[in-house]
């Protein structure tokens, strides 16, 4: 059985509650199953786990012929994907003051990610809320322009343009848009020990 890896689908989706960019993965023998994961190999395996889930639930060896083809794209996809990614230049001066025009949803700019650090800036509009969620590593919020309401930790406190706050890994929080706002959120990426 011969494998084609040029048959993943790959796409970059952001999430609506912080921003964040994720790679969305499926087959292109299977549109319906798109797998969201935090980089392209782990998309990549998660559907590679799904597919094989579903291997196991078909008993007609016509229909488990192409879910085997499937998971074999995908494993040889992950096999070719393993290429190191340029890093940014981290010398570079970045501006971030500048205001952006407020949007009606949030919108996230990326600035700069490397594999061990992201650096997002948000605009928020007033009224707008970001949902309660957690980043797996450390961050910063720093409030840029505006004002917004950040609940942290039971607590809800007001940032000013100018103001930050830090955060541990995994606390929850969310945030509200007092008035158009801007914020600058730093995250610290948990890096996954290399396979010997």
């Amino acid at each position: 059985m011969s494998s084609d890896p040029r048959k993943i689908i790959v796409a970059d989706d952001a999430c609506d509650a912080c921003g964040t960019l994720q790679a969305v993965v499926h087959h292109q023998s299977f549109p319906a199953m798109r797998i969201t994961g935090i980089s392209v190999e782990d998309a990549a395996k998660n559907l590679a786990i799904r597919l094989e889930s579903n291997l196991s639930a078909v008993s007609d060896p016509m229909h488990r012929e192409p879910v085997q083809r499937a998971i074999a794209d995908v494993q040889e996809f992950l096999d070719k994907e393993r290429i190191p990614r340029p890093q940014p230049n981290l010398s570079a001066i970045i501006d971030v003051g500048a205001a952006a025009p407020a949007a009606a949803t949030p919108t996230p700019s990326m600035l700069v990610k490397t594999e061990t650090l992201e650096l997002r800036r948000l605009t928020l509009p007033k009224g707008r809320e970001i949902p309660t969620h957690h980043a797996r590593g450390e961050i910063t919020v720093h409030c840029l322009d505006g004002r917004i309401a950040f609940t942290a930790s039971g607590a809800t406190r007001e940032l000013r343009a100018g103001q930050l706050i830090v955060l541990a890994a995994g606390e929850p929080h969310s945030l509200v848009g007092l008035e158009d706002s801007s914020v600058l959120v730093t995250k610290v990426l948990l890096v996954r020990p290399s396979a010997p």
